[in-house]
């Protein structure tokens, strides 16, 4: 089954880190998709839903550059194609 959210943040929290061998941390990127923005929620046949809980992923920096990359390229393609349909 597939679940959805309406917001996608992104941010760095202070003490999300992962230790590295030689002791030093690398800080981390939290990703979270949540219903926060969402307004009233209703399913495909209308009826009123319920917000799902959130869903949080903490990526390392270079696991977190692949998606950033791809969804800004998506959006660009998505404001080209609005704008050819206008």
């Amino acid at each position: 089954m597939i679940e959805h959210r309406w917001e996608a943040q992104a941010r760095l929290q202070d003490g999300m880190t992962e230790g590295r061998i030689d002791g030093s941390a690398l800080q981390l990127v939290t990703v979270c998709l949540c219903d926060g923005g969402a307004g009233e929620i209703s399913d495909e046949l209308g009826r009123p839903g319920v917000s799902s809980p959130p869903v949080v992923s903490y990526l390392r920096p270079s696991e977190a550059r692949e998606p950033a990359f791809c969804l800004l390229e998506l959006a660009e393609l998505a404001d080209r194609r609005s704008e050819e349909r206008q």
